[in-house]
This record gives C-alpha cells, sequence and structure tokens, in this order.
C-alpha cells in the first residue's frame, strides 16, 4: 500500500460515518419499545392508549427520513385522543407540536394508519400549535 492510498482508505471510511442509515420504525409506549413494529402491534398500541382512566402515552416514528412530520404521538384518556404531531430536527417546523385534541378512536387510528401506510400526516398544520 503506497502512501496516498493510506489517506484514500481514511477518507472512505470517514464518508461511511456521516452516511444516515436506513430508516426505521419505532413504537414506544407503556409496554416499551418495538422497532419495526407490524401494523397489528401499531393498531393495538392506539386502541391500548384509551382503554384506561389513567391514558396511556404512545409514539409512532420513522426515523432518519424527510418527512414533513418525523413523529404521530397519542395520550388517551376515557376513550379520548390528544394526537400530536411533531416535525423532524431541522426542518423549518422544528419545535413546534401539532395537536388535535378530543380525538375519538376511529380518528385517531385513521392519522396512524395513514402515517404508517403513507409516512404522512393529511391535514396537521390545521391543528393548534405549541412549542416544545
Amino acid at each position: 500500500m503506497g502512501f496516498f492510498d493510506f489517506f484514500r482508505k481514511d477518507k472512505n471510511q470517514r464518508q461511511e460515518d456521516t452516511v444516515p442509515a436506513e430508516k426505521y420504525w419505532l413504537l414506544a409506549g407503556g409496554d416499551g419499545k418495538i422497532v419495526e413494529p407490524d401494523w397489528p402491534q401499531v393498531e393495538q398500541a392506539v386502541k391500548t392508549a384509551a382503554d384506561g382512566s389513567a391514558g396511556e402515552f404512545i409514539c409512532l416514528s420513522c426515523l432518519n427520513s424527510d418527512l414533513e412530520i418525523e413523529s404521530l404521538q397519542a395520550l388517551g384518556e376515557d376513550g379520548l385522543y390528544r394526537v400530536e404531531a411533531l416535525p423532524p430536527e431541522g426542518s423549518d417546523d422544528y419545535g413546534k407540536i401539532y395537536v388535535n385534541d378530543g380525538v375519538v378512536y376511529a380518528d385517531a387510528l385513521a392519522f396512524f394508519k395513514e402515517f404508517w401506510e403513507e409516512e404522512r400526516v393529511v391535514g396537521f398544520r390545521s391543528w393548534d400549535t405549541e412549542k416544545l
């Protein structure tokens, strides 16, 4: 190996360190975290979130992506949900939380299904906003 080959190898290695990994899904809730959940697991988490009077928090994230919304989360209590959409770090909307409060189960499930299938949430810009 020549002198210049030594530096080329370092450059390639540095590029590997900065290249982001592929995107992945993460479902977090009262039962812990699930990497790459399937739809029945997501659906069950949404259902479970509003079952108890104490409420349960769930979060579905599509990480390492260039999405408008990176995470959709919900807090359920007494059959209703507070659904929150979170823009990814580096986006113009980062630091905002888009909030839709008083959502019934069918609508909350529809938000999560759309995010799961299309990697986007429709209509979130009309929701109330809060700052992180």
